[in-house]
């Protein structure tokens, strides 16, 4: 059964053994910036960092790229792993499901959307600061049962050592489920949004007329002055 790290979130760093040992967000910084050169002006950017998670397998994405989309201006950042097939292979998992909609319905032309503003994906950038930064953040190992955990160099050292010729297991299908839901959501509430920005110079009268229209209370001959 595919591993479940949904409730794992208040307990894994008490729970496990982990190689990397925690420290203080200045601490952090000062260690980011000894390793790039950059100074307190990327600030900023690593307090961002260390927030992201990859949305595929909610994790620190590790070997991370930033997928170009539509609403980059407007500040989406997506960052997927793009690891290989001994880790959760996140990106590669992302082109396959876009295909496998494609093959599902061959008259519409699927393209990759982005996984939180739902907007078209062109491609994708590897940002060399962005990925040095989560490649040392520590992450599970995604093979069932294993209770492993290191950054990028170890997870990929170990997976080598211990998992030579397993796979790891595929994206837990509950939380497969999960994405599609908040999916839907979003495509929901752009509908809704569209519809109501059509309506924006209409008075409260005439949406409240509109809203009891809509509901079946009134027909529309009912519904004249």
């Amino acid at each position: 059964m595919p591993k479940d790290r949904r409730i794992r979130s208040m307990h894994h760093h008490q729970s496990r053994t982990c190689p990397v040992p925690s420290c203080s967000k200045t601490a952090k910084q000062d260690k980011y910036k000894n390793l790039t050169g950059l100074d307190n002006d990327a600030n900023k950017d690593v307090n961002e960092w260390e927030e992201v998670r990859c949305p595929i397998c909610l994790e620190h994405p590790h070997s991370a790229v930033l997928l170009r989309c539509s609403s980059y201006g407007k500040g989406c950042r997506p960052y997927l792993c793009n690891t290989s097939y001994r880790h959760s292979n996140c990106l590669s998992q992302f082109c396959a499901s876009s295909s496998k909609q494609q093959e599902a319905h061959p008259l519409s032309k699927s393209k990759l959307v982005c996984p939180l503003c739902r907007g078209q994906v062109s491609g994708w950038d590897v940002i060399e600061p962005a990925r040095h930064f989560m490649n040392s953040k520590a992450r599970s190992c995604p093979y069932e049962a294993c209770d492993f955990c290191g950054t990028y160099v170890q997870l990929r050292n170990h997976t080598r050592r211990e998992h030579p010729v397993s796979w790891p297991s595929q994206v837990d299908p509950a939380r497969r489920q999960e994405w599609i839901r908040l999916e839907r959501e979003t495509e929901l509430n752009d509908a809704i949004c569209l519809f109501l920005s059509q309506f924006q110079y209409i008075g409260f009268e005439d949406m409240l007329r509109i809203h009891i229209l809509h509901s079946g209370l009134l027909t529309p001959v009912e519904s004249l002055p």
